[in-house]
Order: C-alpha cells, then sequence, then structure tokens
C-alpha cells in the first residue's frame, strides 16, 4: 500500500522542514504544494528531496490541497494523507489512521482533536458550531469538522473532491463522503496550538456557515 501525504503550505519557513522530517518517517512519498509564499518555504521543502509544486499565487488552502492530492494520484498512491504545514498535527499519529482505515475497510478516517483547554476558547467554540451543522447536514457524525490531518483511499478521491479554495475545504469533503454514503470513522489526535492566528478564523467560521446554508438550499 503506497501512501502519500500531502502538505499544503504557506508562509511555514519557520516549520515545513520539521514537518517534512516527521513525516517522511511514516509515509512512502510527500507533496509540499507551496501556495504561492513568500518567505523561504519552497527553498526548505525543496531542500529535503520531496515532490514540491508551486503556485504563483496564494490560492487558498482548498486548491493547494487539490493540487496535491491530484499529483498524489498521478504517482499511484493507495491512500492519501493530508496534514497541515505549521506544526499542529503530529506526524506520529498517523500511523493510528493508517491502521484504522485498513484493519476497518473504511474509505476515510477523519482526525479529531480534543476540545480541552489547549485550543483557544474562540477556536473550540467556533469549531463546536460548525460541527454539529456540518454532521446534521452530511450526515457524518463527527465532533471535530475542520481538523485537516485526514487519510483516505484514493480511489474515493473523485467521489470527496471539492470546488472549495478556502478553509471551507474540510467541510465540503465531508459533506460530499456523506452524499456518496462513504464508508469513515474518526481516531483521536493531539493538536499542538503554536500560532494561535492560524488556521479557521471567526470570519472563515461565519463564511463556512453561510456556505453550508447555500448548498443546503440549493439542494431544496
Amino acid at each position: 500500500m503506497k501512501t502519500v501525504a500531502v502538505i499544503p503550505a504557506y508562509n511555514e519557513e519557520k516549520h515545513i522542514q520539521k514537518v517534512i522530517a516527521k513525516t517522511k518517517t511514516f509515509v512512502d512519498e510527500i507533496i509540499v504544494v507551496d501556495d504561492g509564499s513568500k518567505d523561504a518555504t519552497l527553498l526548505l521543502a525543496k531542500a529535503l528531496n520531496v515532490t514540491v509544486l508551486k503556485h504563483k499565487t496564494n490560492l487558498g488552502k482548498g486548491a493547494a490541497l487539490k493540487t496535491g492530492c491530484e499529483a498524489a494520484k498521478m504517482l499511484n498512491a493507495d491512500v492519501i494523507i493530508t496534514l497541515d504545514a505549521d506544526g499542529q498535527h503530529r506526524p506520529e499519529d498517523i500511523p493510528h489512521l493508517l491502521e484504522k482505515l485498513q484493519k476497518e475497510n473504511l474509505d476515510i478516517v477523519f482526525g479529531v482533536r480534543p476540545m480541552n483547554k489547549k485550543m483557544p476558547g474562540f477556536k473550540k467554540m467556533g469549531n463546536k458550531f460548525l460541527s454539529l451543522i456540518t454532521s446534521f447536514f452530511s450526515g457524518i457524525k463527527l465532533t471535530d469538522t475542520q481538523c485537516g490531518l485526514r487519510a483516505f483511499k484514493t480511489n474515493i478521491l473523485d467521489k470527496i473532491m471539492w470546488q472549495a479554495r478556502d478553509y471551507y475545504v474540510e467541510t465540503e469533503m465531508i459533506i460530499n463522503a456523506g452524499k456518496n454514503q462513504l464508508k469513515y470513522a474518526s481516531a483521536p489526535i493531539t493538536t499542538i496550538y503554536l500560532d494561535h492566528y492560524k488556521g479557521t478564523t471567526i470570519i472563515d467560521g461565519f463564511k463556512i456557515f453561510l456556505k453550508i446554508l447555500k448548498g443546503k438550499i440549493l439542494c431544496i
């Protein structure tokens, strides 16, 4: 089983090499998608001998993930792992997701973060709200729908493929998985909060909520 990790990165020179080095232990290949970074992310990633793709301008996380996943498919990956480049996801959790994916013969496994005191308050409140809404409309029951650490079989990529270029990508992936009645499970992971300003903001959360409602209305 060939596993390929896809890591979207935007101005992550501070963390990218450490994330790549740790991830190498648990996967066969790594694809980093530099989403128009203005710092040394591109050069630092290339120095570690992994596949690095470059967007000339910043297109958003969803666009970077799409580029990376399509490239992973071209590399004949059996399983794709997605994780963030900012060091908040522990690559050490990857084997747990892969084991669950294989042993339970699932299509996709979603990483789920603990809602504890380490998670910033605004993130916790927003995540709970979005998780309830997303779970209700998608039929996929998750306590954390915004976590980017996921493992899925490449043969279901077309079924979960998203149009979102921004942080709505995580939600759209779940909604598409629900529409196609894919076999799924969640797995607890450890998250390290290094830069609290990164990730989904309150404004991003509001935009995601509006997109969920828009999608539901269009389906009626």
